[in-house]
């Protein structure tokens, strides 16, 4: 899931991020209510961790925003099908004779359903672990972001703070595997906003934008492990530039392979003094920053 996580007490929040990411959770940190606001205007948060001791909170107010105007349509049949189909196989890690039993359905037509929701790549997964080295298996298209969030926490005197933007292009080359796939995603530096303009522009001016105007990160294969659902665990290996400099990283992901799209996120530490980052001590407008940030991807995917 992707949540947002509102909390006062600083200390209670890095415990329940560390708890929520160890568990496989993309989870991005509001420190106060202007954040929190902001971001929730940002397409692809599932849910909200809400401290509910903040003062002055209207939750009659809070629920009217969040909620839709009208009540989310149900699950189509074919939807519902294809989530159930899914968990089956996941159940029976693969084994088609056993999934199409407790489906109550022949095994032809559980391969037929396979076919016709998209599901041949969960069902590779799980029938051929070589599958998950590029050896064999469902085929990944090529395809290009069509949505995508990049934020970062940060930490400075006054405290903590996001970072947040959404404006992320990339594109990537299929393969008969994920091992095979390569690509590229970028994002520019100047639309990363903290909620602070004082902030933005001292960010800029750390960041020496006009010289070194986007972050980049170089994709050059992909090593999976466990699978749950249609999700795969994997290493992203590749190159990621910030600052004008390029270092080869490997960036942990969960890779989501749902019916014509490829969700990807990722959560990893950077330094900023390894990309020779300087001005810390002024920059953001405090009197000094933590030189560790914790940068949050998350992108989806659609065939060219």
């Amino acid at each position: 899931m992707h949540l947002l996580v509102l909390e006062r007490d600083a200390a209670r929040r890095e415990e329940l991020v560390g708890i929520l990411r160890g568990a496989g959770h993309h989870a991005a940190v509001a420190p106060d209510a202007s954040a929190a606001a902001a971001a929730i205007g940002v397409p692809g948060f599932d849910s909200m961790v809400l401290d509910l001791g903040y003062p002055h909170l209207d939750l009659a107010l809070l629920r009217q925003s969040l909620a839709p105007a009208e009540p989310a349509e149900p699950d189509s049949l074919a939807a519902a099908e294809r989530r159930h189909i899914a968990f089956t196989l996941c159940h029976t890690k693969g084994n088609k004779r056993r999934a199409a039993i407790l489906l109550g359905i022949s095994r032809s037509t559980l391969l037929i359903k396979v076919r016709k929701y998209g599901l041949i790549v969960l069902l590779s997964l799980m029938s051929a672990p070589s599958w998950a080295a590029g050896q064999q298996g469902g085929a990944i298209p090529s395809g290009r972001v069509r949505s995508g969030t990049l934020s970062f926490d940060g930490h400075g005197t006054p405290g903590p703070f996001v970072g947040t933007t959404t404006t992320v292009s990339g594109e990537m080359t299929g393969a008969e595997g994920l091992g095979g796939v390569r690509g590229w995603v970028e994002a520019p530096v100047k639309t990363l906003k903290t909620g602070n303009d004082r902030r933005d522009r001292d960010l800029n001016k750390s960041m020496e934008t006009d010289k070194y105007p986007t972050m980049r990160f170089d994709l050059n294969g992909v090593t999976t492990g466990t699978v749950a659902g249609d999700s795969v665990m994997g290493t992203l290996r590749g190159k990621l530039t910030i600052h004008g400099v390029a270092r080869d990283v490997d960036l942990p992901a969960v890779i989501h392979l749902g019916q014509g799209e490829v969700r990807v996120r990722s959560d990893f530490p950077v330094n900023l003094k390894d990309y020779q980052i300087g001005g810390l001590t002024k920059m953001l407008g405090m009197l000094k920053m933590d030189e560790l940030i914790k940068v949050h991807v998350n992108l989806a995917f659609e065939p060219k």
